[in-house]
């Protein structure tokens, strides 16, 4: 008797990470469906978000997630140490920025903001400002599936709770 078994993944598997939704600097949709990514920061998924400005692409981990009334999504990148692209004729190197850690939070509405501290002085020394950007969500999604239902964790005194709570 054979028996054969193969443990990759179909083509069509939801697992590992996936790209599942992306904004544009003002908001709207310019890939996925945005209640994947809700439904998948509440079951408690790994997020990460994807960004470019000046030639430059940048992905990070998502490390506090907020869903706000149910409808926009908003994470917050854990502090960077700063780095920046030297180009020097055809050489490109990339260094720290020196005394300087950085954050940013991005929302799935195209809000954005981040600010840099010098961490030598522990005071800010940039940023701070409101801005929009395009963003785009990532999610870990586990190679097993999972029979919970995501259900909001937000309390019935929020005005939309009848709206995200209508099928119990």
């Amino acid at each position: 008797m054979f028996v054969l078994c193969s443990c990759q993944p179909t083509a069509d598997s939801k697992s590992g990470w996936q790209k599942v939704f992306q904004n544009d600097a003002n908001g709207q949709v310019t890939f996925g469906d945005k209640s994947k990514l809700i439904d998948a920061v509440r079951l408690g998924y790994p997020v990460r978000i994807g960004w470019g400005s000046n030639r430059i692409e940048h992905i990070a981990d998502a490390d506090f997630l907020t869903i706000f009334q149910g409808e926009e999504v908003f994470a917050q990148i854990n502090t960077i140490i700063g780095q920046q692209p030297l180009v020097d004729g055809d050489s490109l190197k990339i260094r720290f920025r020196m005394n300087t850690n950085w954050t940013k939070i991005s929302g799935t509405n195209g809000y954005s903001t981040g600010f840099m501290t010098d961490y030598f002085k522990d005071t800010i020394v940039g940023g701070g400002v409101d801005r929009n950007t395009a963003t785009t969500w990532y999610v870990l999604y586990p190679n097993h599936h999972l029979s919970i239902e995501a259900r909001p964790l937000w309390r019935k005194e929020s005005p939309n709770w009848e709206k995200w709570n209508s099928s119990e």
